[in-house]
């Protein structure tokens, strides 16, 4: 299916605008990722760089993009090998140029590997152990080796190629290749994608023996990370939509309904195809003189042809149609136009005379790309996968963003405070508000979180129910400086939330008490101290008071346990002395005194 679209498309290189999707992904009301893309390889260079500029513009609605790079093509000798597409000229300089700018946005990357090995070469190489093994290897050292986030397999031979005669001897080796290629990739943190033609016939009949039952859905399913359904191309050689919807639907529901719909992505076409409309007898409809049917000039006048939705408009404006001559399947949901192809020439004799056929153009613009993308959250899909990005009608991505926005899900709203300062081992309060969509979010669980000062871990301290008001109040005992902040874990519909982060800055508590409170004049007292919260080292300092002043006389530092004995020579006269104990600020714990003690000086 994809390489007739290749080969008609690869020659429509009309650049477009591009409109940027806006909001940011929803880690707090962005848009919903729901959108996957592949990226023909003649679109992702320097010189062209519609895909890649595309992608990086809306870069906040994908989960991933596929850039077309590489071809399995057979090896001499037997099995295969992987290179990038011959057609992709300068291969490794654009994909390092293309890997730059998507990897910069943000995307996750999975370049695609189309099957070019010829009919029965990949299916003969997969039935041998040791050729599968060999190709599996070859893919995971492809993707580590240039950084790829995973690779995604376009292996459409079995079913265009091979025959379906072949396809009972094909499933299980395709289905082991897969798991075995799944596994080596999880094993380097790296994704699989498989892309595959419909499980169902063009009647809409699905199951594991209908469609192209070759690639084994169900089968392939656990090993891979997303599995795309080419859904499109249901007409090609005669007239009528490229994916009507009733047909999508189908391959939508029953695959869905089989594996996780989660790793399931639908893919969308983004191009129309146009074609001669026919007489009863099957003739192509023209009028006027026309030159040989035989002709390449009336081959090319009448033969169908694909048209990038980047390029419908400048082609119907080109043969007179206006935007109210175009027509819409509601059944469909498709686009469609009658128009008329003109083609003048002159005949053996020299005279001017034109050809002109009746044409008929079904194409998948933006609102039937819209339709489409809504199946993801209908049916809870992965992504809806475009061919392509880069040919694509830039009036699509405002209406995806609005949809993706819509499945967004609504944030949580969080308020929190407490006191600035406390002092070591008293209870404080902490109160949050908590909300969502204006709303408060009675009997949520709210968390508040601690992080020490100097560290960068949270830790859960306390839980509790938020009210009906929409309030959380905690009491906790501040284990030191640091700071806080609560935490409301996220549910269907609703993100996760987190308040602002505020600091409380501890206090030390500082306790002392003279052995002896009568010392004689010139000997030494000695003062038991314990300053908390325990620190090895911190300095207190033992003071006495002169006047309205506090004068040092003497100083120790703590142990571990945040206890020292401060020894001082008492005054030489007797009286009755007041003393304190300082301990210093450390570890961004603040200074603090002890309470005030007496000591009489004797004889």
């Amino acid at each position: 299916m994809r390489r007739t679209l290749i080969a008609l498309l690869s020659c429509l290189l009309l650049a477009s605008p591009l409109v940027t999707a806006g909001a940011a992904q929803a880690d707090g009301g962005g848009p919903k990722r729901i959108v996957s893309a592949w990226l023909p390889y003649w679109m992702t260079s320097p010189a062209n760089p519609q895909g890649v500029n595309s992608a990086v513009a809306n870069a906040a609605l994908f989960t991933d993009v596929s850039p077309f790079w590489y071809s399995a093509t057979a090896k001499a000798g037997g099995g295969i090998t992987v290179r990038f597409n011959p057609s992709f000229s300068n291969g490794a300089a654009n994909a390092g140029w293309a890997m730059g700018q998507l990897k910069g946005a943000g995307l996750t990357v999975l370049p695609s590997i189309a099957d070019g090995s010829g009919k029965g070469r990949m299916a003969a190489t997969l039935a041998d152990p040791g050729l599968r093994g060999a190709h599996v290897a070859d893919i995971v050292a492809l993707v580590v080796s240039n950084g790829y986030d995973g690779i995604d397999l376009d292996y459409e031979t079995f079913a265009f190629s091979d025959g379906s005669s072949s396809w009972a001897a094909t499933q299980p080796n395709w289905t082991a290749f897969v798991a075995e290629l799944g596994a080596a990739l999880h094993a380097q943190g790296k994704l699989l994608a498989v892309t595959i033609p419909p499980p169902c016939t063009t009647g809409g009949t699905c199951g594991d023996r209908s469609g192209y039952w070759v690639y084994n859905l169900t089968g392939i399913a656990p090993s891979v990370d997303r599995i795309r359904i080419m859904a499109y191309d249901y007409h090609v050689g005669s007239i009528g939509p490229i994916a009507p919807m009733p047909w999508v639907r189908s391959i939508v529901s029953y695959s869905a309904s089989v594996m996780d719909p989660a790793k399931l992505q639908i893919g969308v076409p983004t191009y129309g195809r146009a074609w001669t409309r026919k007489t009863a007898s099957g003739a192509n409809q023209t009028t006027g003189t026309c030159p040989s049917s035989s002709s390449s000039a009336y081959k090319s006048l009448t033969s169908s042809t694909s048209v990038s939705d980047a390029n419908i408009p400048a082609l119907l404006a080109s043969v007179g149609v206006a935007p109210t001559d175009v027509q819409w399947s509601e059944v469909d949901q498709e686009n469609w136009v009658y128009y008329d192809k003109k083609l003048n020439w002159t005949d053996s004799s020299g005279a001017a005379q034109t050809c002109t056929a009746k044409r008929v153009l079904w194409w998948v613009g933006p609102q039937a790309v819209l339709a489409r993308t809504q199946l993801v959250g209908e049916f809870g899909l992965s992504a809806a996968a475009y061919w392509t990005v880069g040919g694509e009608d830039p009036a699509q991505w405002p209406l995806i963003a609005a949809y993706a926005q819509s499945l967004a899900p609504v944030a949580t709203d969080i308020t929190a405070a407490g006191p600035p300062n406390a002092v070591f081992g008293t209870p404080v309060s902490v109160t949050a508000n908590v909300g969502s969509a204006g709303a408060p979010l009675v009997g949520a669980s709210a968390t508040l979180q601690f992080s020490a000062a100097g560290t960068k871990t949270w830790v859960d301290m306390q839980t509790v129910a938020v009210a009906a008001d929409g309030t959380a109040a905690f009491q906790v005992v501040p284990p030191t400086t640091g700071d806080w902040r609560v935490f409301v874990p996220g549910a269907p519909g609703r993100v996760e939330g987190v308040s602002a982060p505020f600091s409380t800055q501890i206090q030390s508590v500082v306790s002392a008490a003279p052995k002896d409170t009568r010392v004689a004049k010139g000997r030494t007292v000695v003062v038991r101290v314990t300053a908390q919260p325990a620190m090895a080292n911190q300095q207190v300092a033992l003071q006495i008071q002169r006047g309205e002043r506090w004068k040092n006389v003497a100083t120790a530092r703590t142990n571990d346990k945040g206890r020292v004995r401060v020894r001082s020579t008492v005054p030489k006269v007797r009286g009755l002395y007041t003393y304190r104990v300082v301990a210093v600020g450390k570890n961004a714990v603040l200074a603090a005194a002890s309470t005030e003690f007496k000591i009489r000086v004797t004889r």
